[in-house]
């Protein structure tokens, strides 16, 4: 039946006038309806378990679907990582093939112009020293001259849009790249800004399409750049000159190397000399021979397979990401190359490994650097990796100066995501757990990461320092900026202190940091309340008749005693009559306020504070005291000077007494001005 009511009431053309009528018809009416209210009323708490039914499905289901999102998250961040790295391994390979396949199937082209002294001059490379900030160790390479140079201006590979002016030097085996300087001095017009093999980059023209005209595009590898030259005999300048420099060193290495061959088959140990010592070849100019020999010595060091490859496997394994095997490969050819003698071979080997070196630093720094499309929920960990490796190339440094900016990051994130809901302790109470224990665990990792790099450790405690004076700024916004109680504000402050009392046990200590930067905020609060205070007091005296408290009944009395004995006051010896209190109103109040006030500024205690909260406390209780003696002094009061004088030794003896336990449960020394206070209200008559 009840499913057969909740079909009818459920139709879209249910008529509830016409239903009423229908059913007030038949004859049995009443007790029809009174079924049927029945029926309705079980049938609403029927409705109602199922909607708590359904929203609790709901509610799980949402749950799991959040779940769910945030994995698919975690797993699109890794896919897009992964696709970033992929797309450089691509450019990096067509970089390669390119540069390879033209060596091989296209021959050099000769052309033999006359050069004039200007030419010439300018292709021994001195000149670079002076227009070209930072490249002496360009122009240290034999054999390497200038080929072609000019201005170009940089452009964004996606958006085209113009990033800076840049000027090309096309050496005979590398591309050096130079920034303008608008605020030079001197000859200097350019900064360093990097130095390209010419094995490991490839140009691909761009067609003009819309504001992009006269570009062209390297591919350095790893990455993409893109240049625009001033006219379009400019551009193809550029590209038939690189071309044609590429192939001529392909040929030139080609031809290095088959000489070095026969040079090595003709300097190897005779079968005829038993002492294996290189022997000198009749015929061979003996003396001119063996003086060669040493020249020579550098080439025949490197001819090993392992190092041949070297450059290109060092390309691989930063084009796969894999740091560590990397780090590996350089420490490997490191120790081999001690070694090997100092020659122009040497020299070159190295810049080749140099340049590596340089990419594999920039690769490892990437890692640590923050950017918005970077997840910053990796925790100090995370980095450790690219820490590690970077200490390992002697960049330890830059890694300490990245690492800590990495976990800055990190901080400001977390607490960007807190939000201000509630009660102020609570918000500080969260912030503070936040930042202390990030601080924490970014100083333990610290230790870990940089165990024997003492030089680092004074790094560290200035980027500490920073990020508390970037918390306690958070801090006093919102505590002291919002106009809290002395309370909030006290309690607040020790929350602070304590989780930064726990940071010296990892051997961090930033209390006296922290209590210096909060002394500045918390003087102007407690004057503030002081003022409050002693205003109040004066307030309260004005309507105050200075007759004893009267409970009204034994029952309120006895809750009253107990009340005070939870402020530490047993008033038990100021009770007569059952109900009455020999005890002022505003005494009693001023006990609750002033013991508040103790307890408050004894949280906020310093060395530094310390005068200013002797005296608070000082000018509170002469306060009260100068409202005891005009009492005394008042023909108004006369017949109530018995209270009065019970209500001021209360003040002297119970309330001073509480004060003066306060100082010593916090291991305070008592001030002396309190002391002295106490003894003049003993005087009070």
């Amino acid at each position: 039946m009840g499913d057969g009511l909740a079909r009818i009431l459920t139709k879209q053309s249910f008529d509830p006038e016409a239903f009423i009528a229908k059913l007030s018809a038949s004859n049995d009416g009443e007790g029809a309806l009174l079924e049927l209210r029945q029926k309705v009323h079980a049938l609403n708490d029927d409705t109602a378990q199922a909607l708590k039914k359904n929203v609790y499905k709901n509610y799980s289901q949402f749950i799991e679907t959040a779940r769910e999102i945030s994995i698919l998250e975690g797993e699109m961040y890794q896919l897009s990582t992964m696709l970033t790295e992929q797309r450089s391994l691509m450019y990096s390979m067509m970089g390669l093939s390119l540069v390879s396949d033209k060596a091989v199937v296209e021959g050099p082209k000769e052309e033999k112009m006359e050069e004039s002294p200007e030419e010439e001059t300018r292709r021994n490379l001195a000149f670079l020293l002076e227009k070209v900030e930072g490249c002496s160790s360009v122009t240290e390479v034999p054999g390497r001259h200038l080929v072609h140079d000019t201005d170009l201006v940089e452009l964004d590979p996606e958006t085209f849009v113009q990033m800076q002016r840049t000027h090309a030097f096309l050496l005979s085996d590398s591309l050096m790249m130079a920034t303008w300087v608008p605020t030079r001095r001197g000859p200097m017009r350019y900064r360093f800004q990097g130095l390209y093999e010419l094995d490991s980059l490839a140009v691909v023209n761009v067609r003009d399409a819309g504001p992009v005209k006269n570009a062209f595009k390297i591919l350095m590898f790893p990455e993409t750049r893109m240049y625009q030259a001033d006219s379009a005999k400019s551009k193809r300048q550029w590209l038939d000159i690189l071309e044609d420099t590429k192939k001529k060193k392909a040929l030139k290495d080609k031809q290095k190397k088959e000489a070095t061959n026969r040079l090595s088959d003709q300097l190897s140990p005779s079968p005829l000399s038993p002492t294996g010592d290189k022997c000198i070849l009749p015929g061979s100019g003996s003396k001119e021979a063996a003086e060669e020999a040493p020249v020579t010595m550098d080439t025949d060091f490197l001819q090993a397979d392992w190092l041949q490859e070297l450059p290109e496997d060092l390309d691989m394994l930063i084009a796969q990401r894999n740091f560590e095997g990397a780090v590996d490969t350089i420490d490997r050819v490191t120790e081999f190359l001690k070694d090997c003698p100092k020659g122009p071979a040497l020299k070159e080997f190295k810049a080749r490994i140099d340049h590596r070196v340089k990419q594999l630093t920039d690769g490892l720094m990437s890692e640590l650097q923050v950017s918005p499309e970077r997840s910053l929920r990796g925790g100090p960990r995370a980095a450790r990796h690219a820490v590690t490796q970077l200490i390992r190339l002697g960049k330890s440094a830059q890694a300490c100066d990245l690492f800590l900016k990495n976990r800055s990051a990190v901080i400001r994130y977390n607490i960007r995501q807190l939000k201000f809901e509630g009660a102020t302790t609570l918000y500080i109470r969260c912030l503070c757990d936040v930042f202390f224990t990030s601080l924490c665990d970014t100083a333990s990792e610290f230790l870990r990461a940089f165990p024997d790099h003492f030089g680092c450790y004074s790094a560290f405690v200035i980027w500490a320092k920073q990020e508390l004076e970037s918390f306690v700024s958070i801090f006093r916004r919102q505590v002291f900026e919002s106009k809290a109680s002395l309370t909030t504000i006290a309690e607040c402050v020790q929350l602070a202190k304590k989780h930064c009392a726990e940071l010296s046990k990892i051997g961090v200590d930033l209390e006296f940091s922290l209590a210096t930067m909060m002394d500045s905020p918390i003087q102007p609060v407690i004057e503030e309340t002081r003022d409050q205070m002693v205003e109040g007091i004066r307030y309260r005296a004005q309507d105050e008749m200075w007759r004893p408290m009267n409970q009204q009944t034994k029952e309120d009395c006895d809750k009253f005693v107990v009340e005070m004995k939870t402020l530490g006051f047993d008033i038990r010896q100021y009770v007569f009559d059952g109900c009455f209190i020999a005890l002022t109103p505003t005494t009693v109040q001023f006990a609750k306020s002033s013991i508040t006030l103790a307890d408050d500024l004894l949280r906020l205690y310093t060395i530094e504070l310390e005068p200013l909260i002797a005296v608070a406390i000082e000018t509170v209780f002469k306060a009260q005291m100068s409202q005891f003696q005009s009492a005394l002094k008042s023909d108004k009061f006369q017949s109530e000077r018995s209270t009065i004088v019970k209500s001021a030794q209360f003040v002297g003896e119970k309330v001073m007494g509480r004060v003066f336990a306060m100082y010593q449960q916090s291991n305070r020394a008592l001030p002396q001005q309190l002391q002295t206070v106490q003894m003049n209200f003993r005087q009070l008559k």
